[in-house]
């Protein structure tokens, strides 16, 4: 069932519940087809909000983090605010240094979409014009959301242009398992990969892949997140690093997975696109606290427009680009089924 309400005076800025059977729900504004809430239970059966949250939308308005928001066109940071297409340079806002990051300052994730509702599906869309941040091309652009009766909350993307045009779109919604104003350092983090990218002081990468195993990014297994932090040897105390799915990557085993032990609840990610930026919300202060909340962001490759070894991520004319996100939510008294990482 899907219930709407206004978010305040502004009439076209609208908030969707979206509840299963169970009662468990999740909340989806149309500014920014942000996540707001992921109401779902612990092992308890207790109800309780996931994702980090601001309780009025004006603080949606000046948000610095991102906070449960669709990016894009090009998720995460492009080198010098600038690439090269087809022979032609084109220059993107700079507002990360000297760098360009989520879109730009008129990214996805402060634009207000227009929705339709069919059955169990919202579906926010939006069109960003050619040069929107530097970018060229007009991009027709929607994202669908739909949340099942096993808690599996599906993100939809879809895009087409009429110029070729990178596009990375994610989501960047702040988890937390164990409840608002606690530390996400003593959760359990699995990926399922053996690869990720190094990268330099400013996030991004020198173009090396590196094996995961042995070192700080080796979360082959479920491992407790703040074990892994002192083997780390960047600029960073926690985690901002690109995992890249295997070769050998089998679609429906999860890409990444966090498990909380108080609450016994966990969150698998599956995904078509070909890997997760995992962070673990350093940066995030008042009214949040540093670590209140850990991000998985399926996207592609940060600065892939750059990196020619990297897979490429142009839309082309004529083209359709569709891909997916599912957070599975689920507990750990759940029986879990053979494909899914061990509890």
């Amino acid at each position: 069932m899907i219930i709407i309400s206004t978010q305040t005076k502004r009439e076209n800025i609208f908030l969707f519940r979206i509840t299963n059977f169970t009662g468990a729900y999740v909340e989806i504004s149309n500014y920014g087809a942000s996540i707001v809430s992921v109401v779902v239970p612990d092992q308890h059966n207790k109800l309780e909000n996931i994702v980090l949250r601001y309780n009025n939308l004006e603080d949606y308005l000046s948000d610095p983090y991102y906070m449960g928001a669709t990016i894009g066109r090009v998720a995460n940071r492009i080198s010098n605010a600038q690439f090269t297409l087809n022979r032609q340079t084109f220059q993107l806002d700079k507002n990360v240094g000297n760098n360009s990051n989520h879109g730009g300052y008129n990214g996805f994730h402060q634009k207000i979409f227009d929705y339709t509702i069919s059955g169990e599906e919202l579906t926010l869309y939006t069109i960003s014009k050619d040069k929107e941040g530097g970018f060229p091309g007009e991009v027709n652009f929607s994202v669908t959301y739909s949340f099942s009766d096993c808690n599996e909350l599906c993100i939809t993307y879809r895009a087409e242009s009429n110029q070729p045009t990178p596009i990375n779109f994610t989501n960047h919604a702040y988890f937390n398992l164990g409840g608002s104003n606690k530390s996400i350092l003593e959760d359990l983090l699995w990926v399922n990969t053996k690869q990720y990218l190094e990268t330099n002081a400013e996030f991004l990468p020198t173009g090396k892949t590196c094996s995961t195993v042995g070192t700080a990014f080796d979360f082959g297994s479920y491992k407790k997140i703040k074990s892994m932090m002192p083997l780390k040897q960047d600029n960073l105390q926690g985690y901002n690093a690109y995992f890249m799915k295997d070769k050998d990557y089998k679609e429906d085993l999860p890409l990444a997975s966090i498990r909380n032990e108080q609450s016994g609840r966990i969150i698998d990610l599956y995904t078509t696109i070909p890997g997760v930026l995992v962070y673990t919300g350093d940066f995030l202060s008042d009214p949040f606290i540093p670590f209140g909340g850990i991000c998985l962001e399926a996207q592609f490759p940060p600065d892939g427009v750059n990196q020619s070894s990297f897979m490429s991520n142009i839309l082309h004319p004529g083209k359709i680009k569709t891909d997916t996100i599912k957070y599975r939510f689920r507990c750990r008294k759940e029986a879990p089924f053979d494909h899914r990482p061990k509890d």
